[in-house]
């Protein structure tokens, strides 16, 4: 047989997958200047593209590598959402439980918000002000925080009636793991999420400014000026590499983390439409399978977006710290390169 003729056969026998493409088209964004992060493709449980692009910090002086870890934005609030459906699944909390139960400090109203309604974001409760706080240089911590949930009189709405998107949710939901397991919330989801399901890189920070920046992408906008908001809410600032956040879908995704039921649960929205998110995101089922998961996220000049198409086991992470905008665009230009070179 010759060269040629093996080349064609392993084409024929592994789908044509060509990572050549896809590093053409990131290099082209990253020479464009639209991209300064890191990017992992993986295909069959195999890895079929990852490469990091740019730099570590403002700087400028080091280059990102694979072991850099980002702040994933959004994407946090999977975590409490499925350490929340652990204690469902083990009996020690119900979604239909209201939040008085585990948090009898917040105001009356909290007899009428259920677990669920935070869960999808159904509460009532309004968002976070964060501009307030960054544009006076204040330094939020979950003590300002808590002081400003528990100051609010009424609801944007009846409870279940509406969506409104708000990170009051998931901090509540992490309160109410600390106050059912009586321990830390870092501490929980290290001992029953990180080590048990292949997340070593992972870590909560406690603050930002970070104390510790070893391995840490530093968020910096065009002009390469690094962020300078002050945050001292350790919960909210989850960071990650591509490689464990490519773990985390692939083992929630196989129900391997909670059952399919409770997945299930987590992939549904409080009503139809645009723009409406679940506990993870948007996550999309056919036939009582999964299509897609996808969730995307931002903080400052961090962006990231991971999706998995689990019928056709591919995973697409894409995290910087320098934010663009693009990364639902670049993550579906991979895509369709791979399909294309899947069909051929």
């Amino acid at each position: 047989m010759t060269n040629l003729a093996l080349l064609y056969l392993i084409a024929l026998l592994f789908g044509c997958q060509n990572p050549e493409s896809i590093d053409a088209y990131l290099t082209q964004q990253y020479q464009e200047g639209k991209l300064n992060g890191n990017v992992l493709v993986i295909r069959n449980s195999e890895t079929l593209y990852e490469k990091s692009f740019g730099y570590a910090d403002g700087s400028k002086n080091t280059l990102l590598t694979k072991d850099y870890r980002f702040n994933i934005g959004s994407v946090y609030k999977e975590f409490p959402a499925v350490a929340i459906m652990q204690l469902v699944e083990k009996g020690q909390v119900s979604v239909d439980d209201n939040i008085a139960k585990f948090l009898p400090e917040l105001p009356e109203w909290s007899q009428k918000v259920t677990v669920k309604h935070l869960l999808q974001y159904s509460s009532g409760l309004p968002r976070i002000d964060w501009g307030s706080y960054f544009g006076q240089g204040i330094n939020v911590t979950e003590t300002e925080i808590m002081n400003e949930i528990k100051s609010i009189e009424t609801l944007n709405f009846e409870p279940g009636t509406d969506y409104l998107y708000t990170n009051n949710s998931p901090i509540l939901l992490i309160k109410i793991v600390e106050n059912v397991t009586k321990t830390d919330f870092n501490k929980y989801v290290t001992e029953n999420i990180f080590i048990p399901y292949n997340m070593p890189n992972t870590v909560v920070k406690d603050q930002y400014p970070y104390g510790d920046k070893s391995l840490m992408a530093i968020p910096f906008d065009s002009e390469f000026n690094e962020d300078n908001y002050r945050l001292s809410m350790s919960g909210l600032l989850f960071s990650s590499t591509a490689s464990d956040l490519s773990n985390w879908f692939q083992q929630l995704g196989d129900f391997e983390v909670v059952s399919k039921e409770s997945v299930e649960f987590l992939s549904q929205g409080a009503k139809a439409g645009n723009n409406i998110q679940a506990p993870l995101g948007r996550c999309d089922w056919k036939n009582d399978e999964i299509v897609e998961h996808f969730h995307h996220g931002s903080s400052g000049n961090y962006e990231c977006v991971v999706r998995r198409f689990k019928q056709e086991e591919i995973t697409i992470a894409i995290l910087t710290n320098q934010k663009h905008g693009n990364v639902i665009e670049i993550s579906e230009e991979i895509y369709e390169i791979i399909k294309k070179d899947i069909q051929r």
